[in-house]
């Protein structure tokens, strides 16, 4: 019988953890872990960022498209708490910062006192790499190292995922985790994300979860931080 542990995820917006860890997370659900969930933005930008980049699915996007950002925002993270109970989430394990989607930048701050207490006993964080060329990824991993920095959790395990940018690291630092067994599990739990779903990206990164059959994450200590490229 494993350890139980505490390990918290960190997603920029909602779905990111689905694309990061989706299966991961619920093998250490079925392990029996105690495992958290932080959604950081609202997802309130989809509609603008699909129309800037072409890439906007019309029919979908139907019922959203003369919404206003608030209102997108608020869909946001009703889907964000549907998915988190979907996945088997507690209420209590489930934690929203509603940072406005591509703010999150403006907010580092505030993030870093929001997560104290979420992770002042965890024993892994699972976050977004560093070097990301996506604002709210990037400000997300600075969110966590600095909170990690401030409690000074030296023996706290750190699973980096790569979305938007390459995991970079020696073979010793680095770990994959079979979710064969998981694949139509994360395909449905994808369905909950209709907006998302929306994006022509995001609905093609969608078929692939039937056939995804590990996640690849690289594995830090918080003395490593600033000697790798993605921490």
């Amino acid at each position: 019988m494993l350890n139980k542990m505490k390990i918290v995820v960190f997603a920029p917006h909602p779905d990111d953890e689905i694309y990061g860890c989706g299966g991961s997370i619920l093998k250490w659900m079925e392990e029996g872990h105690d495992v958290h969930i932080v959604y950081v933005t609202d997802n309130r930008a989809f509609l603008w960022w699909g129309k800037k980049d072409n890439a906007i699915i019309e029919e979908e996007a139907k019922d959203y498209i003369n919404l206003t950002e608030d209102e997108l925002g608020k869909i946001g993270l009703q889907e964000a708490k549907e998915v988190a109970k979907a996945f088997g989430f507690p209420d209590k394990n489930v934690h929203l910062f509603k940072f406005h989607d591509q703010g999150a930048s403006e907010k580092i701050d505030v993030g870093i006192e929001l997560s104290k207490d979420i992770i002042k006993d965890a024993e892994r964080i699972v976050l977004p790499s560093n070097n990301n060329n996506h604002a709210d990824h990037q400000a997300t991993h600075t969110i966590v190292k600095e909170t990690a920095k401030e409690l000074n959790l030296k023996g706290t395990e750190f699973y980096v995922y790569g979305i938007y940018n390459v995991i970079k690291v020696p073979k010793e630092k680095q770990i994959k985790i079979r979710i064969s067994k998981y694949q139509d599990k994360i395909y449905e739990l994808m369905k909950g994300y209709k907006t998302q779903l929306c994006l022509k990206d995001s609905r093609l990164g969608w078929q692939t979860f039937k056939f995804k059959r590990a996640e690849r994450f690289a594995i830090f200590k918080l003395d490593d931080a600033g000697k790798f490229y993605n921490f």
